[in-house]
């Protein structure tokens, strides 16, 4: 009996890395930051390419341009329920008067394998509907037993108010594809549309390309069902995946609480709040 027992434990951590590397080359690439995070936008299927919020800075830079003030988020993702697959992200900016500069933070995994992101961020509003926004990234990898391989790359954006209530996002993520260890990095292009139907109703969708993988269309909708309250939901072609979530505002602070399904895999349950300036405190 305790033999059996130990042999589980031994073969915990390697089932798990298993199990990671199974679910990053369906959902993630190559590298678990390489799409987009926070509450918010995984509530709406990820096509979040048009925020202008501190959100942007997990999605695409080129949003943090039009804050008002210091602003912060975090945010905690439990991919497919298991532990050992946790990413926690923060993401602060602070406009000057030649533009915003912002930091992200994040990390994913557990002791015996993780992944560290830092990103350093630029963005401005070149006119009145259009901004730009480019990232530093520094990305480690730790596999215990085995060390640490780093690297550096970039990921740009933009963002352009096409009519009133029309706006379009471009994000490219590792455009001179750097390679981590003896892995090549994914290089992604994410292309996206946002339409205000009403003050109280969003919809957006977008295109992600990676560079070895097949496209991925994704689709959002937020709905204002309060003065406070939005429900949010979104789905994915590639793979197959379905999103749901809610936001609270309670004065600048705001609350999001969302999840992903997977039909194979299972929920991914998410959970973040976003801190803004009082001018920009509204859903």
């Amino acid at each position: 009996m305790n033999r059996n027992f130990s042999i589980k434990i031994r073969l915990t951590p390697l089932l798990i890395f298993c199990i990671f590397l199974f679910t990053t080359s369906l959902s993630f690439g190559q590298n678990a930051f390489s799409t987009a995070a926070g509450a918010r936008g995984i509530g709406m299927g990820n096509a979040n390419l048009t925020l202008k919020d501190i959100y942007s800075g997990f999605n695409n830079p080129a949003g943090l341009a039009y804050l008002d003030g210091f602003a912060g988020a975090a945010f905690v993702e439990n991919r497919f329920l298991l532990q050992e697959l946790q990413l926690a992200a923060i993401s602060i900016a602070q406009p000057t008067n030649s533009g915003t500069i912002g930091m992200t933070l994040q990390y994913f995994g557990f002791e015996d394998y993780n992944e560290q992101k830092v990103g350093l961020n630029y963005s401005r509003q070149l006119f009145d509907k259009f901004s730009i926004g480019a990232q530093f990234d520094f990305l480690n990898t730790r596999v215990k037993e085995y060390g640490n391989a780093a690297a550096i790359t970039f990921e740009v954006g933009l963002q352009y108010e096409i009519l009133d209530k029309l706006a379009t996002g471009i994000h490219v993520f590792n455009p001179i594809r750097a390679t981590i260890g003896t892995e090549n990095l994914p290089s992604i292009i994410q292309i996206g549309l946002t339409y205000q139907v009403a003050d109280y109703l969003t919809i957006s969708g977008a295109i992600e390309k990676d560079a070895t993988l097949p496209y991925n269309a994704k689709f959002g909708v937020e709905y204002e069902i309060a003065k406070k309250i939005q429900l949010r939901a979104g789905m994915n072609s590639n793979p197959n995946r379905l999103s749901f979530g809610v936001g609270y505002l309670v004065n600048q602070l705001q609350l999001n609480v969302a999840a992903t399904y997977h039909d194979i895999l299972g929920f991914s349950p998410a959970l973040g709040f976003r801190f803004t300036p009082k001018k920009q405190a509204t859903l």
